[in-house]
């Protein structure tokens, strides 16, 4: 599948999170650190928390429910209680539009 549109650059301002879903089946968190974005999948392993909704710090996020930390780049786990990460997608911005490569 081809990088696919998620949200506009003004939907995401910095140190922002905007948590899309695509085809139903793929709901990715996207991220705007400093005006890079970043996407991986929206849901923490350890309890199924929403990571659109965890705090940003640089280039990581922090689980809302239990603090674990994600690198946004990565995917990488970096702290428990999360005992893996999450998958990280390819992102591209085209004129106002945020990008996402969602192939397997």
């Amino acid at each position: 599948m081809p990088f696919v549109t998620v949200a506009t650059v003004r939907e995401v301002p910095p140190g922002k999170a905007k948590q899309v879903a695509i085809n139903d089946h793929l709901t990715l968190a996207l991220f705007n650190v400093e005006g890079t974005f970043y996407a991986i999948d929206n849901i923490c392993p350890h309890q199924r928390a929403p990571l659109a909704e965890g705090d940003l710090a640089g280039r990581q996020v922090l689980c809302p429910w239990h603090g674990a930390a994600f690198d946004l780049a990565s995917g990488a786990h970096l702290s428990p209680p999360a005992r893996r990460g999450v998958k990280a997608y390819p992102v591209r911005v085209v004129g106002d539009r945020v990008q996402v490569d969602v192939a397997p």
